[in-house]
């Protein structure tokens, strides 16, 4: 599957906070407006579109689930990964 990547939070920056949850609204290039919420738990994770995507789940980098994926880079960068329709 192709997704399209969008740079969300920096997980180290997140963890420093000390919060159990937050929530972003963000400008998504070709998608518009969207709110998800980041929370912490056994895993660090997103909640996006009503889709769950725990980082680095049973260390599967990236996670992916229902043409939504999450990624961390090794700067502890977060990505969205949203599919892109198929075309053909």
């Amino acid at each position: 599957m192709i997704y399209d990547w969008y740079n969300i939070f920096n997980l180290a920056e997140f963890n420093d906070l000390g919060l159990v949850s937050r929530e972003l609204s963000l400008e998504l290039e070709g998608v518009g407006s969207k709110t998800l919420r980041i929370t912490k738990g056994n895993y660090t994770s997103i909640l996006y579109n009503d889709v769950f995507l725990p980082i680095e789940m049973i260390d599967k980098n990236p996670f992916e689930f229902d043409g939504h994926a999450v990624y961390v880079d090794e700067n502890d960068d977060v990505f969205l990964g949203i599919a892109v329709p198929d075309e053909g």
